[in-house]
C-alpha cells in the first residue's frame, strides 16, 4: 500500500470510529486511529493508552493484517477497540476481561477477543446473565 493509500484509509478508518462512538454513545471518538505498514502475527487492533497522561488514546491497526480481513471483520475491530476507549475515557475497567468490557461489548455489538482470559470472562458473563452460548 502506497503512503498515500495508506493515509486514506486511516482517514477512512478514523472517521467510521467517530460515527460509531456517535452511533452508540452519542460522542465524537477523541482519540487517534493509526494505520501501520507491517504485518502483525497476532493482533488484529489495538487501543493504546496512558495510564499516567490522557494524551495517549490511539487505535492501532495493521494495513496488511487488515488486508487480509473483509470489511466486516475490521469495522468489528474498530468497534472492539473503541468499547476498550469509551471505558477508558471513563474511568472504568476496559480490559478484555473485565464485567463492564463484556457487558459494553455485548451491548454495542462489539467482537470478543479470541484470548482465553477473555472468552473465560465472556463466558462467565452470559452464565450470570442466564444466557446460553
Amino acid at each position: 500500500m502506497k503512503k498515500v493509500e495508506l493515509l486514506a484509509e486511516q482517514e477512512r478508518l478514523l472517521k467510521r470510529a467517530n460515527e460509531l462512538a456517535q452511533l452508540h454513545w452519542g460522542v465524537d471518538y477523541t482519540g487517534t486511529l493509526r494505520l501501520l505498514r507491517y504485518r502483525w502475527k497476532q493482533t488484529q487492533a489495538l487501543f493504546m493508552f496512558s495510564r499516567s497522561d490522557t494524551s495517549l488514546q490511539e487505535i492501532r491497526m495493521s494495513a496488511p493484517t487488515n488486508a487480509d480481513l473483509t470489511p466486516e471483520e475490521i469495522e468489528a475491530n474498530l468497534l472492539h477497540e473503541l468499547v476498550h476507549w469509551r471505558l477508558w475515557s471513563q474511568g472504568l475497567p476496559a480490559g478484555d476481561e473485565e464485567r463492564e468490557f463484556v457487558a459494553e461489548a455485548i451491548r454495542v455489538g462489539a467482537s470478543i477477543s479470541h484470548a482465553k482470559r477473555a472468552r473465560e470472562a465472556y463466558e462467565k458473563y452470559l452464565e450470570e446473565a442466564g444466557v446460553v452460548a
